[in-house]
């Protein structure tokens, strides 16, 4: 069975580079992008090579979205802060699929916020959002990407990864570690130090697992292939 191939990309309040980010779609065959820090010219690039989904921007280029390759039922769900966002793929215009699959896209705000108290009481409210909404349909298969602001030893993460299939964990397992996903700065020699970029699964499973580099952006990529049927292989170089 075919994967649904998934991007989610932080583009760093829209200073990431569009022609190089619809190259980057383009060479990979993404069939689904999860954005976080959206902004309008980095939108209007995303529907032309994805024109379906939905994606959100404001003026402060800190929106989120999913673009997608085919038909996808696309809405918001609320969040302390900033909204979450759910795609709903159907096999009537995805034929990898056998029965409908969510693509859940995220943006957890930072723990180093001032004020510091605020910051992780806005993390906990936006996690315990999130757990809510995951659980008023838990057979469902899913996918849920995006900046979760959180490495794995962080106790958000431990949450989620008691709960759900960490893909570039499992893809990993045997063939070495996951790679980091931030702070991509070239210029300054560092290509990723910590993972909190991440892609969770339930009902599904994870074929391959890619760490690209999004020019523009301080974060790495993370494109994982995804299937509802289980066989592993061995993670990207």
């Amino acid at each position: 069975m075919d994967a649904v191939r998934i991007l989610t990309a932080n583009l760093c309040s829209g200073q990431a580079d569009p022609v190089a980010l619809v190259d980057l779609i383009e060479h990979l065959k993404v069939d689904v992008i999860c954005v976080q820090e959206l902004s309008p010219r980095l939108a209007r690039a995303l529907s032309q090579v994805l024109p379906k989904g939905q994606l959100g921007t404001n003026r402060y280029s800190r929106e989120l979205g999913i673009a997608s390759r085919y038909e996808a039922e696309v809405k918001q769900f609320p969040l302390p802060r900033r909204a979450g966002w759910v795609a709903r793929l159907s096999p009537a215009h995805w034929p990898q699929l056998r029965t409908p699959i969510e693509i859940v896209n995220v943006h957890i705000m930072a723990p180093h916020k001032l004020p510091y108290a605020r910051s992780l009481a806005m993390r906990r409210g936006q996690l315990s959002g999130l757990l809510n909404v995951l659980a008023q349909e838990p057979g469902i298969p899913r996918a849920i990407l995006g900046d979760f602001n959180a490495a794995p030893l962080w106790p958000l993460y431990r949450r989620l990864a008691s709960r759900f299939t960490d893909a570039a964990v499992a893809v990993a397992r045997g063939h070495g570690k996951p790679r980091p996903t931030w702070p991509h700065l070239p210029a300054l020699g560092l290509k990723g130090l910590i993972r909190i970029d991440h892609c969770f699964l339930s009902h599904l499973s994870a074929l391959h697992v890619q760490v690209v580099p999004i020019p523009g952006s301080d974060h790495l990529g993370l494109c994982a292939d995804v299937v509802q049927a289980y066989k592993p292989r061995k993670t990207f170089e």
